[in-house]
């Protein structure tokens, strides 16, 4: 019987990734993966450039099951590395730490090196070091750059809408949330929809105990239509898993603990 995944928020955690792929997910069978986005900038703790790397091989091995979508963080690294202008409400200045694990760490140490040769002003040594990264990058992994541009926002099937934060609603026309929805709404949608859709709408980018307004609750909730299950990986080390049986359309988490994978039921809250 053949299921469908959904992860969000990897935040360089390539490593959480892969051990649920090869563990719960049998491309063989049949089964689907749907990245929600946010798969960069989680600092030292994992490594944007393999989380990229990992899921865009994932997705040439298997073009039809493997969906990526696009994120706030994704967004952001993209612009900066096209030169381009986000239309971002929010913007921040790209990680070191992502631009980093693109390359050596001798090769990163000479961009300082030489910066601070060429600059004693402090803003003036960080945009070179920028625009020294962004060249690197650029030159060296054309395919990856150009594959990171063309991440789509959403993903949208007969019964759901995956989405890395949200949508943007008309409750007198909810058919039309195309029209009305943008990249804000996409990528950073705040607060989170609650209630009733005639899709279920499926999405990351808050941390669940933001939600649920309980700081130590971190799986998967659900509001009416809406399930979100953003883990918070920076903090928690895990990543939830949203499985969902494509033949009856049950929805279950799936979590490691004591070093062992338990499903469970997802509740649904009030609204």
């Amino acid at each position: 019987m053949a299921c469908l995944y959904a992860i969000s928020d990897i935040h360089g955690r390539y490593d959480l990734l892969q051990e649920i792929v090869d563990t719960h997910v049998c491309f063989k069978k049949g089964d689907q993966l749907i990245l929600l986005g946010d798969y960069v900038d989680g600092g030292y703790q994992g490594n944007s450039y393999q989380a990229l790397q990992y899921i865009y091989h994932l997705q040439q091995t298997y073009p039809q099951q493997v969906i990526a979508l696009r994120g706030n963080h994704e967004e952001w690294l993209s612009a900066f590395l096209q030169q381009r202008t986000s239309d971002l409400n929010i913007q921040i200045d790209i990680h070191f730490e992502t631009l980093e694990s693109f390359m050596s760490e001798e090769e990163f140490d000479a961009i300082y090196q030489q910066a601070c040769q060429l600059y004693q002003d402090r803003f003036l040594l960080i945009q070179n070091m920028y625009e020294k990264c962004r060249q690197l990058i650029c030159q060296r992994h054309q395919t990856l750059v150009a594959w990171l541009e063309q991440l789509p926002y959403y993903y949208e099937t007969s019964h759901h809408i995956f989405v890395h934060a949200g949508i943007e609603i008309i409750k007198e026309q909810p058919e039309l949330w195309k029209e009305v929805s943008d990249v804000n709404h996409y990528l950073m949608q705040f607060p989170p929809c609650m209630g009733q859709f005639y899709k279920t709408v499926i999405a990351g980018h808050v941390g669940t105990h933001q939600i649920m307004k309980q700081p130590d609750f971190h799986r998967i909730c659900r509001f009416g239509d809406f399930i979100y299950i953003d883990s918070s990986v920076i903090q928690t080390h895990f990543l939830n898993v949203l499985q969902i049986d494509q033949q009856t359309l049950q929805y279950h988490g799936i979590i490691k603990k004591d070093n062992q994978w338990v499903a469970y039921d997802i509740v649904n809250n009030k609204f």
